[in-house]
Order: structure tokens, then C-alpha cells, then sequence
């Protein structure tokens, strides 16, 4: 094997912190992987990685050898990145980062028929709530959903991600159903760890208050946090995306819908370091209208409280890139 693609895997291993874990995320066989780092370790002299039946950790020469491995890798994605910015027609590998429970129901979606329209193009999608690194990970793109999203960026907004209160329809028959944020600390809440408010719900309107929380469950997924709030374990604070289905269905109600509480931008988040390629730049615009039509026609069951009609989720037309960037970015 080449050079250079022994330090790609070499990389990858003490990224993943495991060979089994690295080998699927490079599509390759476990044993390829193993044999590539022992003959680049042969090549080297040196070992570069200690081994557990469990876990490989870089040796003292393996993190010297690894930051340089990073910063080479990353001038190589850089290169090819540009290049292929120039290229019109879609192609390529596209690595992409979104919230988990968001891709399932947007972006995948929206990739199956972009995928379909442009067959040269193969994508990855990388489920992650954290603000990861998007050089450091090499995406070329990423889903957002920030309240402002961090410099040093190029960014693209979406839409609005609405944040509602919500119960099960045997937890509201259990426990009534709050009226004013003075009543939640007499109700069971589930938390979610991912927020910055995770233990405590500073509602906006129609005045500043701040409940602290004491969650009877702490939730680090939307995936989890919604099967709990289903299951009537107590009230929850979610997106309004996240659990539209199941207001749809009745196995949630909404409450206290005349309280808000903060708001998130949805944004496609592109490395400020290089140009956007043709790929990336084309799905962007085909997963825009997609996206701003599905919120814009997620339904709004508000039985639990005064069964008023919805005014519907708050979407922001997609605007256009600074025109600092845009010349860089066709």
C-alpha cells in the first residue's frame, strides 16, 4: 500500500481509538488494517501504537508522528477540495455531519433523490450533536442547529428550529397539565444533556422566566429524549421537528404554547478554508427547499391546552451567502 494512504489509516485508527472501529469507518477489512499499520510501523523502525485486546493508544512517537500525519492529511483534503471546486459536475465523496434524529428524517431523505439525480456523487452522513472540528473530521458540510453559529465559518440559513413543551396523553390524565412555569417544579421533567439548558428551561415570553430543573431522566439523544416523553415519563422540552409525527398522532400533546422558549437556527455550515465544491454547493440547494417545505408543513396538535390552531413553525427563506463569500463560492 502507498505511503500515504498507510498514514491515512494510521490516522484514522488513532482517531477511532480502535482498528475494528476504523476499519469500518474506511470501508476496509479489519485485518487490512492491522497489516498496513504493522508494515508502516516496519517502514518507520518504530512502533507506533500500543495495543489492547479493546483499544490501541499512539505511543510517544506515534502522537509525534500523528501530528504531523494530521496537518499533511489535512493540506492533502485541502488540495483536492480546491480542485475539484473548479469541476461543475458533481462528483465525488461527500462527508456530512447533522444532529442525530435530524438526518433520519431530513437530510437522508433528501439525499436518496440527490443521490438519484447525480450518480457520480457518493455521500456519508456523520451523526454528531457536538460542534465538532469540520477540517479536523473532513466534512465538507454540516447541519446545524445553533442559536449562532460559530465564526470562522461559512454559513447558509435553513430555517428555525421551534422548541416545544410536551406530555403524553396518560402523563397530562396523571398529572395535569401546567399552565405557567411556576407549575413545572411540581411535574416530572426529562432533561436533555445536549442543551446548553439542560437543567433549566429559560423561557422568553410572554416574560423572561427562568425554571430550574430536577430531572427525574437525563437524555443525551433526541431519539431517547422523545421515546421518553412518549412513554409518559414526565414533560419535555423538544424541537417542534422532532416530534411533529407523533403531535400528528395524537401519542403527544403540546402545552403551555403561550410560553416560548429560545429558538435555534438550522444552517449549513461549510470550512471556511476552502472553496465549496460543486457537489456540496448543489445538494445545499437542492436540501433548501426540501427542508423549508417540510417544516413549513409540520402539523400542530394542541389539544392539551386550548386546542387552537397552530400559527406554524417560523422558516426563514434561505437568504444569500455574504457576497464577500460568494464570488469564492461559484
Amino acid at each position: 500500500m502507498a505511503l500515504f494512504d498507510a498514514i491515512e489509516i494510521f490516522a484514522r485508527v488513532v482517531e477511532a481509538g480502535n482498528i475494528t472501529r476504523a476499519a469500518e469507518q474506511l470501508g476496509l477489512s479489519k485485518s487490512r488494517v492491522s497489516e498496513c499499520v504493522i508494515a508502516l510501523e516496519k517502514r518507520l523502525g518504530v512502533r507506533l501504537l500500543d495495543r489492547t485486546t479493546r483499544h490501541v493508544s499512539p505511543t510517544e512517537a506515534g502522537v509525534i508522528f500523528y501530528q504531523r500525519c494530521t496537518r499533511a492529511l489535512e493540506e492533502a483534503h485541502a488540495g483536492v477540495t480546491e480542485v475539484m471546486a473548479y469541476q461543475e459536475t458533481p462528483v465525488g465523496h461527500m462527508r456530512i455531519g447533522a444532529p442525530e434524529a435530524f438526518a433520519d428524517r431530513f437530510i437522508i431523505p433528501a439525499l436518496g433523490s440527490f443521490l438519484a439525480e447525480n450518480p457520480q456523487v457518493t455521500a456519508e452522513i456523520v451523526e454528531d450533536m457536538r460542534m465538532v472540528n469540520l477540517v479536523e473530521q473532513r466534512l465538507d458540510l454540516s447541519i446545524r442547529i445553533v442559536r449562532e453559529p460559530e465564526p470562522a465559518t461559512i454559513v447558509r440559513k435553513l430555517g428555525m428550529s421551534e422548541i416545544l413543551v410536551c406530555a403524553a396523553p396518560d402523563y397530562i390524565a396523571r398529572h395535569g397539565v401546567p399552565q405557567h412555569p411556576v407549575d413545572i417544579p411540581d411535574h416530572k421533567c426529562i432533561g436533555f444533556a445536549a442543551l446548553y439548558w439542560a437543567r433549566e428551561w429559560p423561557f422568553l415570553s410572554p416574560q423572561k422566566h427562568t425554571v430550574s430543573l430536577s430531572p427525574v431522566m437525563i437524555c443525551n439523544s433526541t431519539a431517547s429524549l422523545r421515546a421518553a416523553v412518549v412513554s409518559g415519563i414526565g414533560l419535555a422540552a423538544l424541537p417542534r421537528w422532532a416530534v411533529a409525527t407523533e403531535l400528528n398522532e395524537g401519542a403527544l400533546v403540546r402545552v403551555m404554547r403561550d410560553w416560548t422558549l429560545p429558538e435555534s437556527g438550522i444552517y449549513a455550515v461549510y470550512p471556511s478554508n476552502r472553496l465549496v465544491t460543486a457537489k456540496v454547493r448543489r445538494f445545499v440547494d437542492h436540501l433548501a427547499p426540501i427542508l423549508r417545505q417540510s417544516l413549513s408543513d409540520m402539523p400542530d396538535m394542541d389539544v392539551a391546552q386550548d386546542g387552537c390552531p397552530a400559527d406554524g413553525i417560523n422558516v426563514i427563506s434561505d437568504g444569500s451567502r455574504p457576497d464577500e463569500q460568494a464570488a469564492s463560492l461559484r
